[in-house]
């Protein structure tokens, strides 16, 4: 597993960019705090230069002593932090100085610096220190911090009698105070670096501490876990975490060495249960040959009756038309009126007696090639006069039960490579069905044709049908839908596997209630024909 993708690597991460988030504001915060501290003093010391400025001036104001105001403007600008303090006359001229080189310099009031004061007129009012205050550039490079404060007219100055001001003029000059901030700078740039590093020492700590306290609570339990998991999916189930706590991870640990245990007994109860299976597979082997032979002889017996039963119901087709023949001939014989016209169709009636005879012995065969799978005879056959004699085998059935019959067979003769008496056998099958599915009368259809290479029998009635769970079954050794003792369930099987045997097919359309229609498909050319083609 990549490191990006763990637990404790997204857990750290989380933590770092929280800690960084908050030692940032922290020290934002703080710095802005010392700065906005740091201004507020040097507006005071500004403020408490000015006021101590005025006080000293006073009194050389008072008694007009020109050189004691200069001496004192001198010492107040030689303190220490003192920049430069000079006074203003009303019209802008320097008229003291602790610079003597600035004295007698005139600054114009509409300058930016002096427009807070005049506002426009000659005189003005101090609402608030802030208003006056200026922070500017030195030209040695650092920056000072100036404050204007106006020199009122009191009454000791406008009645004094040497040098008295009307009492309309409130303003008689300004103090200009400045002070250097190059310690203060220096001050706050170096509380900007201890906070910096301070908060840096403080980050690094928490960072390790998260690290510490994240590898060895969260980062090796989960560890722990994850190669524990990979001993049991190698198969070692007797392996157990060590780890003991409180938590939710030693509730997890608990649950999964319990697993492990229950994991390890159900294997042992696996390899015993295998070291025994052999032999009970064997003796469960030895009592299912038993059964199994009982059963087999069971389906043997029963498969012997219900041969015995097929061979019957086979045979008695033909069988009826040769005492329905033989008994035609016996009367005509009785007669002893034999022309010559009567003695021809007695020649044709002992020929297909012959024919039904000979017909016996196939079915029989057809039979042992039913259970054997043995091929029939094949050679080339008029299936025009197949279909001629399955019908004169069954007319009288068909007069016996009313039906009405449709021959369409076509007038040329249709050749195949084929087993006639097989064939015969099929279409007579499927015909004796549609014939007892019409006890009652009926239309019963039979017809020939040849399209694409084939031999097409349809054979068609208009009664019962057959249901499409019963389609699925209808080709299935033994099953029939007649009632006991009137059908074996072969026909239609033996039937099927003429056809199958032909490389043809047997297709059924069929509903309940509206006929069936049974199509026989037979190849023209047979098997062993289409196969020499292919090859």
């Amino acid at each position: 597993m990549r490191l990006y993708h763990t637990l404790s690597f997204k857990l750290i991460s989380l933590i770092f960019i929280a800690l960084l988030v908050m030692t940032a504001g922290t020290i934002y915060f703080h710095v802005e705090a010392q700065s906005s501290f740091l201004e507020h003093t040097i507006h005071l010391c500004a403020e408490r230069a000015s006021a101590f400025a005025k006080v000293a001036l006073n009194q050389g104001m008072q008694d007009n002593h020109p050189e004691v105001i200069r001496q004192t403007m001198i010492d107040i600008g030689s303190a220490s932090g003192m920049e430069l303090i000079s006074l203003y006359d009303k019209n802008g001229r320097i008229a003291y100085s602790s610079d003597p080189t600035h004295v007698d310099r005139v600054v114009n009031t509409k300058d930016i610096a002096c427009a807070p004061c005049h506002l426009g007129s000659e005189d003005f009012t101090q609402t608030s220190s802030k208003e006056f205050m200026r922070v500017f550039m030195a030209p040695e490079g650092h920056r000072v911090l100036g404050l204007i404060t106006p020199i009122h007219n009191s009454p000791s100055c406008y009645d004094a009698p040497c040098h008295a001001h009307p009492p309309e003029q409130t303003v008689l000059g300004v103090l200009d105070v400045q002070m250097s901030l190059d310690s203060i700078d220096v001050h706050a740039e170096d509380v900007r670096a201890f906070v910096l590093a301070s908060s840096a020492l403080t980050f690094l700590v928490l960072a390790a501490g998260t690290i510490v306290f994240v590898f060895f609570f969260v980062h090796k339990p989960v560890q722990s876990v994850i190669d524990g998991t990979h001993r049991i999916a190698t198969g070692e189930l007797n392996h157990t975490i060590p780890l003991r706590r409180k938590d939710e991870l030693g509730v997890l640990v608990k649950s999964f060495n319990r697993m492990a245990q229950e994991l390890e007994r159900a294997k042992g109860e696996l390899v015993e249960w295998s070291n025994t299976l052999e032999e009970k597979v064997a003796l469960k082997t030895d009592e299912l040959n038993k059964v199994q032979a009982q059963i087999l002889h069971m389906e043997k017996m029963a498969s012997l009756g219900k041969l015995s039963s097929v061979i019957a119901h086979e045979l008695n087709n033909p069988l009826a038309g040769i005492l329905t023949y033989a008994r035609l001939i016996d009367k005509r014989l009785a007669a002893r009126a034999l022309d010559e016209g009567k003695c021809n169709a007695m020649r044709k009636d002992a020929q297909l007696i012959a024919d039904e005879a000979r017909r016996c012995g196939d079915i029989v065969k057809n039979l042992l090639f039913f259970a054997r799978g043995r091929e029939g005879e094949y050679r080339q056959a008029d299936l025009n006069e197949v279909i001629e004699k399955t019908i004169k085998l069954v007319q009288h059935k068909i007069s016996l039960f009313e039906i009405s019959l449709e021959v369409h067979v076509p007038s040329e003769t249709v050749l195949a490579t084929c087993d006639s008496n097989q064939i015969q056998q099929t279409a007579l099958a499927i015909i004796m069905n549609a014939i007892e599915a019409m006890p009652d009368g009926g239309r019963l259809s039979v017809s020939l044709a040849r399209d694409d290479g084939n031999a097409i029998i349809r054979i068609s009635d208009n009664r019962v049908g057959i249901s499409s769970e019963d389609q699925r079954n209808i080709f299935e050794p033994f099953f029939t839908t007649k009632e006991e003792g009137h059908g074996t369930g072969l026909g239609l099987s033996v039937a099927y596997g003429i056809i199958q045997r032909h490389g043809g097919r047997i297709n059924v359309d069929s509903e309940p209630g509206k006929g069936s229609t049974f199509i026989i498909t037979i190849p023209i050319q047979g098997p062993s024909e289409q196969g020499q083609e292919q090859a």
